[in-house]
């Protein structure tokens, strides 16, 4: 790794993301997903560093902020449309 140029900052942004999933996961938060926690844990730590070298942004954004919950009708045709994905879930189990 070392033999190419940007291989050291390369393996730097390798570590901060590895840290940043490790964290999520640790943490139990959905976001780890958003940060390949899919392919590591499927497909190992070799594929996941390959597979963000070729698809990752070229900086690591920080966690965005949460979006504020919507008001009103909008929260209510929310939770009825994932209510009834629930259920239809739970009912071809």
């Amino acid at each position: 790794m070392a033999d190419r140029p940007g291989a050291d900052e390369d393996g730097r942004a390798l570590v901060e993301r590895y840290e940043s999933l490790r964290e999520r996961a640790l943490d139990a938060r959905p976001d780890g997903y958003r940060l390949g926690l899919g392919v590591l844990l499927g497909r190992g730590v070799a594929c996941w560093m390959l597979t963000w070298r070729e698809c990752a942004p070229a900086q690591l954004a920080s966690p965005a902020s949460p979006l504020p919950a919507p008001a009103g009708e909008a929260s209510e045709e929310i939770v009825r449309v994932l209510a009834t994905m629930a259920f239809a879930c739970a009912g071809e189990a």
